[in-house]
């Protein structure tokens, strides 16, 4: 039986990687914040179309929210989800995301529950608004108010498939 060889190989990654004169890891950190920067406002302006348009036609003075389609809601509150990334220590993402939950539940059924959906925008714009300043159990708080909301009204979320 013959032995194994092994190969050192240099890819062109390495061999800049580590070349004298390149940038350090707290320049390259720097610089990356600086562009994400940049996407923070447009994100925001995301959350706060999204919520508005939510309020527009599934909020509680929507006139013909009833017909709206079930999608619809969902598709905006992943928006939420997607464009939070900038708004961290607010949980809008996890409110967000209890909202899409109860809006697959209530298509599973094909019938809206009013009282909990408008639940759920309220602490949507509760945590805009605040989310930031008030502490981190709070925040957890309302996110599982609004998870045992939706099992009560509408049934379990975690038996939803994935």
């Amino acid at each position: 039986m013959s032995e194994a060889r092994k190969f050192k190989v240099e890819t062109r990654l390495s061999t800049h990687a580590f070349r004298p004169g390149g940038m350090t890891v707290a320049d390259a950190l720097r610089r990356a914040d600086a562009a994400l920067e940049t996407m923070r406002g447009p994100c925001l302006e995301t959350i706060d179309s999204a919520i508005a348009e939510i309020e527009r036609r599934y909020g509680a003075g929507a006139a013909g929210r009833a017909d709206e389609p079930f999608g619809d809601l969902y598709t905006l509150s992943s928006r939420i989800i997607d464009a939070s990334i900038f708004f961290t220590g607010a949980d809008l993402d996890k409110a967000a995301r209890a909202l899409c939950q109860l809006t697959a539940l209530c298509e599973a059924q094909r019938a809206w529950d009013w009282v909990a959906i408008d639940l759920h925008l309220d602490a949507l714009r509760m945590l805009r608004t605040v989310g930031q300043a008030i502490g981190e159990r709070e925040r957890l708080d309302v996110i599982k108010g609004l998870n045992q909301v939706t099992r009560k009204r509408v049934g379990d979320p975690d038996a939803l498939p994935a």
